[in-house]
């Protein structure tokens, strides 16, 4: 009999299972290489322990090295700007569009990128409980043979990084920008009249108070030492716990937060820096 799971919701017990190492993800054993996403989930260090964890993380770090934020941003900026048939850019797939032409697709297939790691995005991080109904795992697969080679058919080293990353900044990336978005109107109306320019947030202000109140990722999952019980963090209920700063003054001070969302201790999400240069150059663009 499975014990039921074991929830958290407090920032302080949340960061203290992510910085322990005795609390470990479900390992998904590495299938011999084939362009299915099965392959994909075992190639990759996020559903990895270990040294093949250490390794791969390496391995996504320095892709992610390689890249200049503040170049991000602008393109992110440039995109989101565009005016198509006389109506904006949808500010949503910006994100994924830019860090796909950065990771090797030529510009001109972004788009289809764009599409093939929407397709994989659901098969790879697939929701709790989710079964085949819920996700189309021959899509997923299709759109990782796309994928291949709209890169130029890369090594499977190569190819697991780059598929890997773009898979898991699809659907965060993509929510945080909505949720920063429909956040918009709101927070700017609540700041008019407190002073002049109070009713005006930035780009940054906006992620910042979406991150901590309604994170793309709401949940993360650890299994516990010993009976190796789930343990769920529960991210989004840590964001509105009372000890958790909230309002644009923490986005004014320059400081840098750490926001659960994007984990913490040893398995904190490497690309955060890169997620939220994309998502304010979206942003800054779709609310100007």
């Amino acid at each position: 009999m499975t014990s039921d799971p074991l929830v958290l919701s407090r920032p302080a017990e949340i960061r203290a299972v992510l910085a322990d190492p005795r609390f470990t993800v479900e390992p998904v054993p590495r299938p011999p290489f084939a362009l299915t996403v099965a392959w994909l989930r075992g190639a990759v260090g996020r559903f990895a322990e270990g040294s093949p964890h250490a390794e791969r993380r390496a391995a996504a770090e320095a892709v992610l090295a390689g890249l200049d934020p503040d170049a991000l941003r602008a393109e992110a900026f440039r995109l989101a700007s565009r005016d198509t048939g006389g109506r904006p850019c949808p500010p949503e797939p910006v994100p994924v569009l830019v860090l796909a032409v950065a990771l090797g697709v030529r510009t001109e297939d972004g788009p289809e990128a764009v599409e093939a790691v929407a397709a994989i995005a659901p098969a790879y991080l697939p929701g709790p409980g989710a079964g085949p109904g819920e996700t189309d795992v021959a899509a997923a697969d299709a759109g990782l043979v796309r994928l291949s080679r709209l890169l130029g058919d890369p090594a499977p080293e190569r190819l697991a990084v780059v598929a890997g990353l773009l898979a898991q900044a699809y659907g965060p990336m993509t929510g945080l920008v909505r949720g920063a978005l429909a956040a918009a109107p709101a927070r700017c109306a609540a700041g008019a009249g407190a002073g002049a320019g109070a009713g005006v947030w930035t780009a940054r202000e906006l992620l910042h108070e979406t991150l901590r109140h309604d994170p793309p990722v709401r949940t993360l999952r650890r299994r516990a030492p010993g009976d190796g019980r789930t343990v769920v963090l529960d991210v989004a209920a840590a964001g509105r716990d009372p000890e958790t700063p909230r309002g644009p003054d923490l986005a004014r001070t320059g400081d840098e937060p750490e926001f659960l969302t994007f984990g913490a201790g040893p398995r904190a999400c490497p690309g955060r820096q890169v997620a939220l240069a994309l998502a304010a150059g979206t942003i800054e663009a779709a609310t100007r």
